[in-house]
């Protein structure tokens, strides 16, 4: 009796107890917004806290970005239904263009801020 629902994931394929929606959200609006936070500059920016606001922004897109591919790679090894596969791949390819316009973003931003 191999049914779908009592079959356990092939080893180092689950999310470790974390459901998907917690992954998304703590990975696309927590750590980028924490990370955000930790380097806004609270006076007077300067050179240093214009890259500093930079990097940060860059590094939450990038951990957004990894968090969406993970969780779509984590359903297809996993081999969820189609429709499951079809739904994070569509949160994924929406997720990955906004934070890819937002690394862009940050680059224009700090050029201009710095007078470059």
């Amino acid at each position: 009796m191999t049914d779908v629902a009592t079959r356990k994931p092939r080893p180092g394929t689950s999310l470790r107890g974390f459901s998907a929606p917690i992954l998304l959200f703590a990975g696309i609006v927590l750590v980028p917004a924490t990370l955000s936070l930790l380097a806004t500059s609270w006076e007077a920016p300067d050179d240093p806290a214009y890259i500093r606001m930079a990097f940060a922004s860059v590094a939450g897109s990038t951990i957004a970005i990894a968090t969406v591919v993970g969780v779509l790679v984590d359903r297809v090894v996993r081999r969820a239904t189609v429709s499951t596969i079809a739904l994070f791949a569509l949160i994924a390819l929406v997720v990955v263009l906004w934070q890819l316009s937002t690394i862009s973003s940050a680059a224009d931003t700090l050029l201009v801020r710095m007078s470059l």
